[in-house]
């Protein structure tokens, strides 16, 4: 049977449409690894890599970090550079070099604040990247899209490993392309959340699997664990399905605290509610537009109300 010469057209744009489509996703994957190839140096500060740069992609990564694959799969991995530095390029005492790449900037500072602990008392903060930090034998930051840990792998290792370490991150950095400005949705945040406890995640946003694509940060002026958020989806009617399964969730025996209920807030955002639960402390939640707004963990009713007030009025 033979096609319509519309139809003909037709498959005839598509067939180009589509060719171009893997042409522009082929140039954009040969970019990113020229552009990774690029920043690993070969040698620096006496130590030089000891064997070729190895690729791990979404299929192979389990095979390098079994343990942690699903939580960096979660923002949209592309795949990962594998160095390891030994001095003069010898020996078993050695720095590794790990260069992620994710789906987006939010994405690798979405994985970064995930790994970072600020409450942790040994964190150094060090302007490497975007932003970065020393924590033991590790330092971590964040460029563009890309997430890079250089882990010192020795034992009483001497100071040269610590200098090396940093001079090694810092080539990286210095040709990694890509913004070191902060996401744009962290400036919703209200002020007065503690310092370097800003995160984004894609998914699983106090707990619940229908909070998605959100920033968050710690207030402990609200108590000690409470944390705000602020979640975008693609439609007011998308945020507002969120928003209701999020009340239904926290309107059980199980999770609301004895004696408590409930409560629809009035001239707070499209709809609000505020509830005392049995786990999660008081929560008070808002959607506006395609946002839901809130916080959980309180212990200050009127401060947690006093912060999503605050985080509405940023929301656009």
């Amino acid at each position: 049977m033979h096609a319509a010469p519309g139809l003909r057209w037709l498959q005839k744009q598509m067939g180009v449409a589509s060719t171009m489509a893997l042409i522009t996703v082929g140039l954009a994957s040969f970019e990113a690894h020229a552009d990774v190839r690029s920043a690993i140096p070969q040698a620096i500060a006496g130590f030089r890599l000891t064997r070729p740069v190895q690729i791990f992609t979404p299929n192979t990564l389990e095979d390098h970090i079994d343990g942690q694959a699903q939580s960096v799969k979660r923002y949209l991995f592309r795949q990962c550079y594998y160095a390891i530095y030994a001095p003069g390029g010898k020996g078993s005492q050695v720095i590794t070099v790990d260069i992620y790449q994710m789906g987006s900037p939010l994405d690798a500072f979405g994985y970064y604040s995930y790994q970072l602990s600020p409450s942790a008392k040994m964190v150094r903060f060090v302007p490497i990247g975007a932003q970065g930090y020393l924590l033991g034998g590790g330092l971590s930051f964040w460029k563009g899209p890309y997430y890079v840990n250089v882990n010192i792998a020795a034992s009483n290792a001497p100071a040269s490993f610590r200098t090396a370490q940093i001079a090694i991150a810092r080539a990286v950095a210095a040709k990694l392309s890509g913004t070191t400005q902060m996401p744009e949705m962290l400036r919703m945040l209200p002020a007065g959340y503690v310092p370097f406890s800003q995160k984004y995640q894609r998914r699983d946003i106090a707990g619940q699997r229908f909070l998605q694509n959100g920033v968050s940060a710690n207030y402990t002026v609200a108590g000690r664990y409470a944390e705000l958020f602020i979640c975008a989806y693609p439609s007011p009617a998308a945020a507002q399905q969120a928003y209701n399964q999020y009340m239904s969730a926290l309107d059980k025996p199980l999770m609301i605290a004895t004696g408590a209920k409930v409560t629809l807030l009035k001239g707070l955002g499209q709809g609000a509610f505020s509830v005392k639960t049995r786990f999660s402390g008081y929560v008070v939640v808002t959607h506006k537009g395609r946002y839901v707004v809130g916080i959980d963990k309180a212990v200050n009713p009127t401060i947690a109300l006093k912060l999503v007030r605050e985080a509405v009025a940023k929301v656009p």
